[in-house]
C-alpha cells in the first residue's frame, strides 16, 4: 500500500509511460496527415468523439467503483483477522492458568496461520494480475513472492511449528488445516477439564469467524472481476484514445489558426493520460492480494498482529514494526 502523501514524477512515468507514447504517436500521425499530405477528410466532428468520451466516463467509473469494493473489503477482513486474533489469545490467556503452555502453543500456532494465509493469497493466479504487471513490478516483486514450500518452511521454523511440516506441505490449503488443528486442541482442553462448556463455545466461534474471515479473503482472491466489464472497459478506452486526435484536428485548427493544429498532440496526450489512468486505477485494484504497490499490506499486518499476541503472552523481545520501503507498505 502507497503511504506517501504524493507521487513523484517517476511513479507518474512509471504508470503512463507506455500511454503517453502511444498517443503521442498516434496524435502526431494524425496531425501530419492532416496539415502535410492534405488529408483533410480525416478531421471528423468533436461531438460523437465527445458522446463516446463520456459513455466511456461512465463505464469506467462503474469498473473502478466495483474494483474499490474489493480493496476496502480486503482490507475490512484482514482488520476482522486482527481484532479476532487478540481476542483469540486474550480468552486463552484469561481462561487457562498462567503457567500453561497451551497457550502459547496455540498462539504461535496462530502466528504461523496468519502468515500462511498471507502467502496463500500471494499465490499467483493467470488472470487476477494485469498483462503490463506495471502496479507489481514497481514494487520490485520482492519479499512475500518466494516458493510456496520455501515460505511454508520458512514460516513454521519462524513460529517453532516445524512438526506441522510434513502434515502441511502437500495439503492444497495448510492454513484451513491449522484452523482444524486449533479446534482439536480446544476440544482436547475441554475434555481434560481446563475450560468449561461456555469457554469453549466462545472460542470456537473464533475459531469459526477465522473459518469465516479466511473464506471472504478466497472468495476475493479466486473469484476475478466480471470479464464483460473488465474487457471491455479496456477495448473502450482504447477506442476513444484512437478517434480523440482526429476529433481535435478541425476544432484546434479553426480556433487557433493553421498552426493551432500542433496543439492536437498535447490536448491528445493529457486526455488520453486522464482516460487511460482511471481505466488502470481499476485494472490494479482488482486483486488486493498481489503484493503490489497500492495493494491490502497484509505482512505489515501480519507483523503487527504478531506483536499484539506476543504482548499478551507478556514476552519482552517484540519485532520492530515494518517500515515503508520507498512509501510502500507490504
Amino acid at each position: 500500500m502507497y503511504v506517501g502523501k504524493e507521487f513523484r514524477l517517476l511513479h507518474l512515468w512509471h504508470f503512463a509511460r507506455r500511454n503517453f507514447i502511444e498517443s503521442l504517436i498516434i496524435s502526431t500521425v494524425a496531425v501530419l496527415l492532416y496539415r502535410f499530405a492534405g488529408l483533410r477528410w480525416i478531421a471528423i466532428p468533436f461531438l460523437p468523439v465527445g458522446t463516446i468520451g463520456t459513455a466511456v466516463a461512465f463505464f469506467v467509473g462503474f469498473k473502478n467503483n466495483q474494483a474499490y469494493d474489493r480493496l476496502w473489503e480486503a482490507r475490512r477482513l484482514w482488520g476482522g483477522i486482527t481484532n479476532a486474533s487478540r481476542s483469540f489469545v486474550a480468552h486463552l490467556k484469561a481462561s487457562l492458568p498462567a503457567d500453561c503452555k497451551d497457550v502459547r502453543e496455540a498462539a504461535y500456532r496462530h502466528l504461523a496461520f496468519i502468515n500462511i494465509l498471507r502467502l496463500q493469497l500471494r499465490r499467483t493466479i493467470p488472470w487476477a494480475t494485469s498483462k503490463q504487471n506495471l502496479h507489481q513490478t514497481f514494487a520490485g516483486e520482492r519479499l512475500e513472492l518466494e516458493v510456496f514450500e520455501k515460505g511454508l518452511q520458512r514460516i513454521l521454523s519462524e513460529h517453532g511449528k516445524m512438526h506441522y511440516h510434513e502434515r502441511l506441505k502437500s495439503l492444497n490449503n495448510p492454513a484451513c488445516m491449522l484452523l482444524k488443528v486449533h479446534a482439536e486442541h480446544l476440544a482436547k482442553l475441554k475434555h481434560e477439564g481446563m475450560l468449561d462448556a461456555f469457554e469453549h463455545i466462545e472460542l470456537m466461534r473464533l475459531v469459526t469467524e477465522f473459518h469465516n474471515l479466511q473464506g471472504g479473503c478466497e472468495r476475493i482472491k479466486t473469484t476475478p472481476l466480471f470479464r464483460q466489464y473488465n474487457i471491455f472497459s479496456q477495448i473502450f478506452v482504447h477506442i476513444f484514445i484512437l478517434l480523440l486526435p482526429f476529433g481535435l484536428l478541425k476544432d484546434l485548427s479553426a480556433v487557433v489558426g493553421g498552426p493551432g493544429v500542433w496543439l492536437t498532440i498535447p490536448f491528445s496526450v493529457l486526455i488520453s493520460w486522464v482516460f487511460y489512468t482511471m481505466e488502470q486505477t481499476g485494472e490494479f485494484s482488482e486483486n488486493p492480494f498481489d503484493n503490489a504497490i497500492n495493494d491490502t499490506p497484509i505482512s505489515t499486518i501480519c507483523r503487527n498482529i504478531e506483536i499484539d499476541v506476543r504482548e499478551i503472552l507478556g514476552e519482552e523481545n517484540l519485532p520492530p514494526k515494518l517500515q515503508p520501503e520507498n512509501n510502500v507498505l507490504l
